[in-house]
């Protein structure tokens, strides 16, 4: 995707969609100051969308889990607290996009579950998944968001109904892989807090290996 970049007309390479797509793929080559750069300055002309500020989420997230993995918690809780902002600021600029929505939510349950902007937005998240749910064919990452506004809500007959839906619905193996990863999250939070996750575990235990069948 990056060497197609390199190749296009500079009008093309100009457009949002190719922008967008050039930051996501910079990240996933680990190249994330790049990746910032290109989507910060798309946001910087544009203003926020739902799109790009969802991928620039996950650079800071992705840089998040790196700086704590390396023990550097001060750099996490930064890097932790911009990504947040960003899902907020791309879920307020278009709220029938559940996806950056969810993921402020995930993220302020692990960096504090007192914050009450999670209270405030997750029925929100939650209308506007379940309006997808109303009126398009679902998708498998339309029952993955249920699944984790369920869990962060510690609704567990409603989370195993969404897991069921969503595992009947995989179409690729890093869907639930991302799913997995997100439910970790929460529940080594809620872990580290002395919260009872076995049933969080067991979610998470059944995508993983949905996953590893594919």
């Amino acid at each position: 995707m990056v060497d197609l970049v390199s190749r296009m007309s500079p009008i093309v390479a100009r457009t949002v969609l190719v922008r967008e797509q050039l930051g996501f793929a910079l990240n996933r080559l680990g190249k994330r100051d790049e990746a910032e750069e290109v989507l910060v300055g798309l946001i910087d002309e544009r203003g926020p969308s739902s799109e790009t500020n969802g991928i620039l989420g996950r650079v800071y997230k992705d840089q998040w889990e790196a700086a704590k993995s390396a023990g550097d918690h001060a750099l996490s809780e930064g890097y932790l607290r911009k990504a947040i902002d960003t899902y907020l600021r791309g879920f307020e600029s278009d709220w029938r996009d559940a996806y950056p929505g969810v993921n402020a939510a995930t993220l302020m349950e692990v960096r504090a579950p007192d914050d009450p902007r999670q209270a405030e937005i997750l029925p929100v998240v939650e209308y506007s998944v379940n309006r997808r749910l109303a009126h398009k064919a679902p998708d498998y990452w339309d029952y993955a968001t249920r699944l984790e506004i369920a869990v962060l809500r510690n609704e567990t007959d409603k989370a195993r109904t969404s897991l069921e839906d969503a595992l009947s619905s995989i179409r690729e193996r890093w869907e639930p892989e991302t799913t997995a990863r997100n439910l970790r999250l929460i529940r080594e939070a809620r872990d580290a807090r002395g919260i009872q996750t076995e049933w969080v575990a067991e979610l998470e235990d059944r995508l993983s290996a949905a996953a590893k069948r594919k």
